[in-house]
């Protein structure tokens, strides 16, 4: 592990047990855990109890950051992000998906290239005119890739 990394986990770790100390001090501060581990119950429990030792800590409004912040976990362990896509997730149909994954195509920087040209050729048949709908690219790349992966594995078996 890191140097950072290192400094990170002591800096949570630290902030862990002094959220502990302020909840066995306080009360109210366990009652609001107990409420935030029922309206939160994706959230680690380790997490929340990190809250309660906040930048906001003396002032009146250390309870609703904490809320909030909470809640704000429990919509981020509820609603993940989208899965990352490249940008040519969307000129690629369903077919041109099964003959080859973007990120793959990606990685073959032979067929990538050509595959940029070809398109940065499409586009500018369009420059002084509408461009074409996006239908139009995807089927033109689908039939791209057809024939290039079809040469490929041609020029393979000899």
């Amino acid at each position: 592990m890191r140097e950072i990394e290192k400094n990170i986990e002591k800096i949570l770790e630290n902030k862990y047990k002094e959220s502990l100390k302020i909840l066995r001090m306080s009360k109210t501060s366990r009652e609001l855990l107990e409420e935030l581990k029922n309206e939160c119950p994706h959230v680690p429990e380790k997490e929340i109890i990190s809250l309660f030792k906040s930048v906001a800590a003396g002032t009146k409004m250390v309870d609703p950051a904490i809320i909030a912040a909470a809640h704000n976990m429990e919509y981020n362990a509820t609603h993940p992000s989208k899965p990352e896509k490249t940008w040519l997730d969307d000129l690629f149909t369903e077919e041109a998906k099964k003959i080859i994954k973007p990120k793959e195509l990606m990685k073959n920087k032979k067929l990538y290239r050509e595959l940029v040209e070809y398109i940065s050729k499409l586009e500018e048949k369009y420059d002084n005119e509408n461009p074409p709908s996006i239908s139009i690219l995807r089927r033109r790349v689908t039939a791209f890739l057809k024939s290039r992966i079809k040469e490929i594995e041609i020029k393979k078996e000899k």
